[in-house]
């Protein structure tokens, strides 16, 4: 069933794309087929949107595009400019990532969850050529955009150098690459 519909909306490997999905999207049910019971993926509705908003056929784009015309219009209806909503799901990913490194790290502490975001606020700084970090509620709507791969890319390292116990500087490693993007 899920995999059906991954297939309909263009997914090359439709189990792939269903098994990167979060369970809270997906479940399994028993079906009766002539070869007997199998086990099939289905999607919630949330979940049928996720593959709808990774597709890339002509009928899910104009889909999206009413989906984005919606939020739009809903923003506008509630009075929000764009940089308020994007800094309110801004706040949202940063929440996410920092229960990715909890989950990650084997103590996690509040001076990791620190560390992660002073990493990622002093990164993009480095990229947008400040010599010193700007803080995040000081930042452009440009420069929140860029942070959310850096805390992911910081987030990332951070939990496999604690993992594998890598001596690596997260940071060093981090401020390089972002520089290198700016280069």
């Amino acid at each position: 069933m899920a995999t059906d519909i991954a297939n309909a909306l263009g997914h090359r490997d439709a189990n792939n794309a269903l098994k990167k999905m979060k369970t809270k999207y997906k479940g399994t049910h028993k079906v009766s087929t002539p070869s007997g019971i199998q086990n099939v993926t289905i999607l919630n509705e949330k979940g049928i949107y996720r593959l709808i908003m990774r597709s890339n056929k002509p009928e899910a784009e104009e889909f999206q595009d009413f989906v984005y015309e919606v939020i739009k219009g809903l923003r506008e209806a509630s009075g929000y400019e764009g940089f308020e909503i994007f800094r309110m799901l801004d706040k949202e990913h940063q929440k996410e990532m920092m229960k990715k490194l909890q989950e990650g790290l084997k103590k996690p502490a509040r001076v990791d969850y620190i560390k992660a975001n002073t990493i990622a606020n002093k990164a993009v700084s480095l990229k947008h050529g400040y010599p010193k970090m700007v803080k995040k509620a000081d930042m452009a709507l440009e420069m929140l955009k860029d942070r959310e791969p850096i805390l992911v890319d910081t987030v990332e390292l951070m939990t496999v150098k604690d993992k594998y116990g890598l001596d690596v500087s997260v940071s060093d490693t981090i401020y390089k690459k972002s520089e290198e993007k700016v280069g």
